[in-house]
């Protein structure tokens, strides 16, 4: 006879085997061992695909006989350093790939990444598919509650590169994730909600994982920053700087905190390396005081219209003006990456004449008007002027006296 510890456990298989999602045939022997496994594979996207337990693991899926389920073929899938090919087996494969749209040559570009290449050399810690995709509960990268969705993939990074005695292993330093959380990339993406804000896979790649050398870093920012880059390699920092190994981009703007520069700062950074009162220096206060120069004719512009929208001018053309005249200006910074004046005079001229010559319009448009106001008084006073002599002179023919 059946013990009432027993008959819970029948119960309890049962209602297991009835909640595992229709189709999944693989998990419904599986998954009486391994609920929990079982939970959060009935969630992902290789469920959703018909995608087995024996699939990654191997083995027999039909029995709950322990021993039988995990004979022959069966993988665990704790050998770390195996992971990869096994998820390659599907993902390497053209046929089953292609519905999908996926690229089937990422386990070979992984193999070529600082990732893979420690793999291939028997490191263990290195991060291997599971480490960023999960194991059981993978969902596809757009999906928000993906590991490696944009917004959650820095603290997918940071469980490894925040870790610092897994990092002092490597020499490598374990504040990265925090540093592009506090600049203005990683405030962008995590704060304002910018999924198009470059995430650590941006600048480092996905599945080939390296950190840009000097030589690079300059092609890796400019695939965003593309007219910044133009001008840098147009001017005498792109080739001095690789010449001498010196970090092209990140060494005025860092590497993850990154930080923006504003006309401001120029004068200061230029001292930075090239020292007080150089003519390097010199150059850049020029490039400074046209920029500065031509912003504050801009905002005269800009107030005086609006100075006229409130007097009711019809102003609408010039603001359309204005607002030219601001491109024009958000050109200027990244021309000065190419350290010359003519660049940045070229595009401040055009932003400064816009913005005089929309003053000198309103302002005569406003002259207009109040000499139109003032007449207006002038007339109003000669004409009330007029109502009270004719009254008088009423008054005085009717016999009425004046006092």
């Amino acid at each position: 006879m059946m013990t009432r510890n027993q008959a819970w456990y029948v119960v309890l298989l049962v209602a297991l085997l009835m909640t595992v999602p229709e189709g999944v045939v693989a998990a419904e022997q599986c998954g009486v061992c391994h609920p929990e496994s079982r939970v959060a594979f009935a969630e992902s996207i290789h469920a959703l695909e018909q995608v087995t337990c024996t699939s990654c693991h191997g083995g027999d899926a039909a029995t709950q006989d322990v021993e039988r389920a995990h004979r022959g073929s069966f993988r665990s899938l704790r050998d770390r350093l195996a992971t990869p090919a096994i998820c390659a087996a599907c993902h390497s494969d053209l046929k089953q790939m292609s519905a999908y749209n996926l690229p089937v040559d990422q386990y070979a570009v992984y193999q070529t990444s600082q990732h893979g290449m420690a793999v291939a050399g028997g490191d263990p810690r290195a991060a291997v598919c599971i480490d960023c995709h999960g194991s059981h509960e993978i969902h596809a990268a757009d999906d928000p509650r993906s590991s490696v969705a944009a917004r959650n993939l820095p603290g997918t990074c940071a469980v490894c590169h925040s870790d610092e005695e897994l990092m002092g292993h490597y020499g490598l330093d374990s504040g990265v994730v925090a540093d592009y959380e506090a600049g203005i990339h990683g405030q962008s993406l995590l704060v304002a909600g910018n999924l198009a804000a470059p995430n650590c896979t941006s600048c480092h790649g996905v599945h080939g994982a390296t950190p840009p050398g000097v030589g690079d870093i300059d092609k890796v920012c400019g695939a965003c920053h593309v007219q910044t880059r133009r001008a840098f390699l147009d001017g005498a920092h792109y080739q001095g700087m690789t010449e001498a190994g010196i970090p092209e981009c990140e060494s005025c703007h860092s590497n993850h905190a990154i930080q923006r520069r504003d006309v401001d700062s120029i004068d200061t950074l230029c001292a930075d390396c090239h020292g007080d009162g150089s003519d390097q220096v010199l150059l850049g206060n020029k490039i400074h005081t046209l920029i500065e120069a031509a912003a504050a004719e801009v905002d005269k512009a800009e107030n005086l219209a609006l100075e006229g929208q409130r007097a009711a001018l019809d102003v609408e053309d010039h603001l359309g003006r204005i607002e030219e005249a601001r491109t024009y200006l958000t050109e200027a910074l990244p021309l000065a990456h190419a350290v010359s004046l003519e660049p940045v005079e070229q595009v401040t001229r055009r932003a400064r004449s816009i913005g005089e010559e929309v003053q000198h319009e309103i302002y005569a448009k406003l002259d207009r008007t109040e000499a139109h106001i003032g007449l207006v008084v002038f007339w109003f006073y000669v004409f009330m002027t007029l109502v009270i002599l004719f009254m008088l002179k009423r008054r005085m023919s009717s016999g009425g006296e004046v006092t």
